[in-house]
């Protein structure tokens, strides 16, 4: 193949406006040859005309000298085609573009033609015009006679001329044929050599590419492809081999670096790990300083007023006031105890129970013999309530706990009832006692709202839980667990 440009559109273009250039020529030469044929048809057609119309002007002039009432008429009738034949002649010696109607560009007929022209103008002409102008009878006839012959000798001429010019039409048929098959073949041909080329600057290296990745999405790294141009294909190869070397760099080095990152991401974890276990170390500390602070701190604190007023009393030799003042150390002391006592019995509490009831009802039974105020269990929607995870346990386990140690320290309640009600879209826990009640808004210490009630707070933030308070008559909590973990439970009752 010649050299063709670097760029594939330049390449294709060019093979296009190749084969648009030759095939426009042969259209053209066809279409040039087409003319000719019609030129030289329309010829003729013009010269078989200028024969029939030489034997009729010596067909009228022979009929005047018979008819000679109608002689005038005849010679005029002669006249006029005489005039049609000489313009008929000019007409094939000068050729009509526009109809189109020439000669075939070929000296013999021209040389015939002109000789045509000489025998017309200096022998048949003249004659005719005699015939015409004479009006004797006899020296007409003899004229006549005369005609006769030089038509003889006239309408040959014109039919070597038809002759020659069929013969040129002839060969402008075998030239018209000749190109016409040559465009069909050119055609065919022209296809085939666009199918190789195509398939050579395109198919091959588009079917190259698409080889090199399959065998690339195989992990064969090792692939590389053969640059056979300079074009775009070209460049695509030499991307695709830098592309495979980088690949297979990276493939070299991927098990080592997936190693480390293995390695890294376990180390981050271990120190998420032990930041979150930090963490709930803390806040289970702040809780409990908490706790501590609302509890045992308030009593030590109680305890040292009393004492201080027992002191003062016995300085001033209030023995009864100094009894009644150490009676009150007596309850504070126990207060503590059983504050302490509640508080080990509070952060021991651990979720191993087999289920969430359980452990409520255990943490019921023991407040109920510790104080002996009545407790209630009521349970709805035991698969639910199986459903709680132990974190979730544990953390409601203590928000009941300070609830109920609230209960026993200011409520004067007899009773307490617990509500358990598990539900699709969620665990409702419920602590209503028959205490005096409160205004949660009033119920104030140093530092702010009642500690308590923080913790309890915080420990229903802590599981994505919605604390309530109401009192009144009695003291209602409500604690709202929007979603349980376990899913498939509820979606298995829904299906049942």
């Amino acid at each position: 193949m010649p050299r063709l440009p670097a760029e594939l559109g330049a390449k294709i273009n060019g093979i296009l406006l190749m084969f648009f250039l030759a095939a426009l020529s042969l259209i053209l030469a066809t279409l040039y040859v087409g003319r000719l044929l019609e030129g030289g048809a329309a010829a003729i057609n013009e010269a078989g005309a200028e024969r029939m119309r030489t034997y009729r002007i010596a067909y009228i002039l022979d009929q005047s000298i018979h008819d000679l009432e109608r002689r005038d008429e005849l010679v005029l009738e002669a006249h006029n085609v005489l005039l049609s034949f000489e313009s008929a002649l000019s007409l094939l010696e000068q050729g009509d573009p526009e109809r189109p109607l020439f000669l075939p560009r070929e000296e013999r007929i021209h040389a015939e033609m002109r000789e045509l022209r000489e025998q017309w103008e200096s022998r048949l002409r003249p004659l005719i015009l005699n015939v015409m102008e004479t009006r004797s009878l006899n020296e007409r006839r003899q004229l006549i006679h005369q005609l006769d012959e030089a038509v003889r000798k006239f309408v040959p001429m014109i039919n070597e001329i038809v002759l020659m010019i069929e013969k040129s039409n002839a060969r402008n048929t075998d030239l018209m044929w000749i190109f016409q098959n040559a465009l069909v073949g050119f055609a065919l041909a022209g296809t085939l050599f666009l199918v190789y080329v195509f398939k050579f600057l395109v198919i091959r290296p588009v079917e190259n590419l698409k080889r090199g990745m399959d065998s690339m999405a195989a992990a064969d790294f090792e692939v590389r492809l053969s640059v056979e141009s300079s074009d775009e294909f070209g460049d695509l190869a030499n991307g695709f081999n830098r592309m495979a070397d980088r690949l297979k760099g990276f493939y070299d080095t991927l098990e080592q670096r997936v190693v480390d990152k293995t390695r890294d991401v376990e180390e981050k974890n271990r120190e998420l790990a032990v930041q979150e276990r930090d963490i709930a170390v803390c806040t289970e500390r702040n809780l409990l300083a908490q706790e501590l602070h609302d509890s045992i701190a308030q009593s030590l604190a109680f305890l040292n007023i009393q004492a201080q007023m027992l002191q003062s009393s016995l300085r001033a030799g209030e023995i009864e006031a100094a009894h009644e003042e150490l009676a009150r150390i007596r309850e504070g002391i126990q207060e503590s105890y059983d504050n302490v006592r509640e508080l080990l019995v509070h952060f021991r509490i651990k979720a191993d129970h087999a289920d969430f009831a359980e452990a409520v009802r255990s943490t019921l039974e023991k407040f109920e013999g510790q104080t002996g105020i009545h407790t209630t269990l009521e349970k709805q929607g035991d698969a639910m309530l199986a459903g709680v995870t132990a974190a979730n346990t544990l953390q409601i386990l203590h928000i009941l706990q300070e609830a109920l140690s609230n209960v026993r320290k200011h409520a004067g309640a007899s009773a307490v009832t617990v509500s358990l009600r598990g539900e699709c879209d969620g665990l409702i826990v419920t602590l209503c006692d028959d205490g005096r009640g409160f205004d949660p808004l009033r119920v104030v210490e140093e530092g702010g709202t009642h500690v308590g009630i923080s913790i309890m707070r915080e420990r229903a933030h802590r599981i994505g839980a919605r604390f309530e308070l109401n009192s009144g008559i009695g003291t209602c909590i409500t604690l709202t667990l929007p979603s349980l973990s376990n899913a498939t439970v509820c979606t298995h009752l829904l299906t049942c």
